[in-house]
């Protein structure tokens, strides 16, 4: 019943750019040291050695282990030794982007633009220099060449509206972006970016009607970046009562964000209404952060990192770009790098307190929960007021199996949302409840959470694996437990989960069709292969079961796990079947 999230592997980049490119597997930022020398994920040293061969393995293995650092290091060495191989300059221009070393990929960039002007990377890496010296021509010259489609479709055109506005051609700009703005699944983007740029370029009234569009294509659902910039053109512009309303408004809807806070204060004359995006570098990084965004909720983790490190080039202290940075380095369980990006986002912005949690899941992907736990206290001490840091500390005392001190950080975070929580967080609590033998209420959460969300799938299995293991509502339980399976029929855990209802239930030969599926989709739990040997010894394939119990074993199963399972394979304690449909007294 225990569950595991892994990450689906995302697509090609030649695949969503349309063009032929070579990806970078991850990221990292931090201090680079002598080539062939870096260290490793594991914190240990690999020497290259001198040869070509050896130091291109070496930059191949600092990619797969997340190390780009090392690998822009050793690859810019095996590029000295063949300068003339495209592969290896379009390989190195990757690394030498998803490390941040935007120099060094520019002028990898300018050798390789002769040759692929049309591949998008090379392009936009092109483009961030020219925004950056201010030669808009140049990067309206190099985007011409971009193909539209795919993702392209959204990127070039923007980052030409922002390119034409660096120019001063304010209209032109603008209109620009009207196709894409009568997309409706993009009007959104594109209407923001309309208003900004028509703002910036002195057009009140273009501004003015583009914010409007945008707002009401948002279907009342405005983003918060939407709120917060035309908050401020309303103020500016002599509307501080529809500013307030509109503030107000997003943040009744969103009353858990902190994000909101800098244009409260500015609503509120605690601050001035200046303008978040006040020059074309500002604009069109917001590009490269929507894309991002985009990018990373499809799952394309590596590429949303090449596109935040364009974003934080052309504007280095958005503390939204860096805490995006850290959240992918993080994805890529590079968690003493996150911290470093983490560490560097401004205290005074609303992001540090995200960053601080941030800070604490990483500590604890790097074994230091003890550590991650203390700050976690000191955050809901902090803000009394706030559910989201006794919500995380009841996470981790819970998973480091602390698990009373876990319901009562859990029962504050409850408190502190006014008795109104989520299915997620009843359904967390719950476990808490369950594994602090506190089943009573933990049965209530369950049973809440599922009122809430009636067919969730986490919560049908953990409620119907419990009764199943106490003996009861057996019916019921597997009614649940397979209607989770449909749900989702490649979680080997909830697939163990009815396999092992059914062995319960007496229905042995269905028990180990579903445990063996469990196994395989599973194949590293040692609880799953504990009961496929249950299984297997009570319908005769006593030698089978004997090979699950020994794979058990050396999967390291906790130590109630290990007893039982001794105990089987020294003969002194067996499964016990009973006729098929008959209920088990347990």
């Amino acid at each position: 019943m225990r569950m595991k999230i892994s990450l689906p592997a995302g697509l090609a980049l030649a695949a969503l750019l349309g063009a032929s490119v070579l990806t970078a597997n991850a990221a990292t930022s931090g201090r680079s040291g002598p080539p062939g020398l870096q260290a490793d994920i594991d914190g240990k040293p690999f020497d290259a050695g001198l040869s070509v061969a050896g130091r291109f393995l070496a930059a191949r293995h600092a990619e797969s282990v997340g190390n780009l650092v090392a690998a822009a290091d050793l690859t810019a060495g095996v590029l000295d030794a063949v300068p003339d191989s495209e592969i290896m300059r379009r390989r190195a221009h990757l690394v030498m982007v998803g490390a941040g070393r935007f120099d060094e990929a520019a002028a990898i960039a300018d050798e390789l633009i002769a040759i692929r002007p049309e591949d998008p990377l090379i392009v936009y890496t092109l483009v961030v220099r020219a925004l950056h010296q201010g030669d808009y021509a140049r990067s309206l010259a190099l985007l011409d060449s971009v193909p539209e489609s795919g993702v392209n479709g959204i990127i070039a055109p923007l980052l030409k509206a922002w390119s034409l506005s660096g120019a001063g051609r304010t209209a032109d700009a603008v209109a620009t972006l009207d196709t894409m703005a009568q997309n409706a699944g993009l009007a959104p983007v594109a209407g923001f970016h309309q208003a900004v740029i028509a703002d910036l370029g002195g057009d009140v009234a273009g501004a003015e009607a583009a914010f409007r569009r945008t707002l009401a294509a948002s279907a009342d659902r405005p983003s918060l970046q939407l709120v917060d910039v035309f908050a401020r053109f309303l103020i500016r512009n002599g509307k501080s009562a529809e500013a307030s309303t509109l503030v107000t408004d997003f943040a009744a809807r969103n009353p858990q964000t902190l994000l909101i806070e800098p244009t409260l204060a500015v609503v509120e004359g605690r601050a001035a209404p200046d303008r978040l995006f006040a020059d074309v570098s500002a604009g069109s990084a917001e590009v490269f952060r929507n894309v991002a965004s985009l990018l990373n909720r499809e799952q394309l983790r590596t590429e949303a990192l090449l596109f935040t490190r364009m974003a934080l080039d052309l504007a280095p202290e958005d503390a939204g770009a860096k805490y995006s940075l850290a959240q992918l380095l993080e994805a890529r369980e590079r968690g003493d790098l996150a911290i470093e990006v983490y560490e560097k986002i401004d205290p005074r912005s609303p992001y540090s307190w995200y960053a601080r949690l941030g800070i604490a899941d990483a500590l604890h992907a790097q074994g230091e929960s003890d550590e991650a736990i203390r700050g976690l206290r000191a955050m809901t001490s902090e803000r009394p007021e706030r559910a989201d840091a006794p919500r995380a500390l009841a996470d981790l005392l819970r998973v480091t199996e602390r698990f009373d001190d876990a319901v009562t950080a859990y029962d504050l975070a409850v408190e502190r949302l006014d008795g109104d929580p989520d299915w997620g967080l009843l359904y967390t609590r719950g476990i808490a409840l369950e594994r602090a033998k506190r089943w009573d209420r933990a049965e209530q959460d369950f049973l809440k959470a599922l009122d809430l969300s009636p067919d969730q799938p986490l919560v049908l299995n953990y409620l119907g694996y419990s009764w199943v293991e106490q003996g009861v509502q057996l019916d019921r339980a597997r009614e649940m437990i397979e209607t989770a399976v449909e749900k989702r029929p490649r979680d080997g855990y909830i697939t163990d989960s009815l396999g092992w209802v059914l062995y319960r239930l007496g229905d042995f030969e269905n028990a180990v069709v579903h445990l063996e599926r469990a196994a395989a989709l599973e194949s590293g739990d040692p609880v799953i292969n504990d009961h496929l040997g249950d299984a297997y010894w009570v319908v005769g394939r006593k030698l089978e079961a004997r090979f699950q119990w020994l794979r058990a074993l050396s999967l390291e199963p906790d130590r109630d796990v290990e007893a039982e399972i001794r105990l089987k394979l020294d003969g002194k304690k067996f499964p016990k079947p009973l006729p098929p449909g008959k209920k088990r007294d347990l």
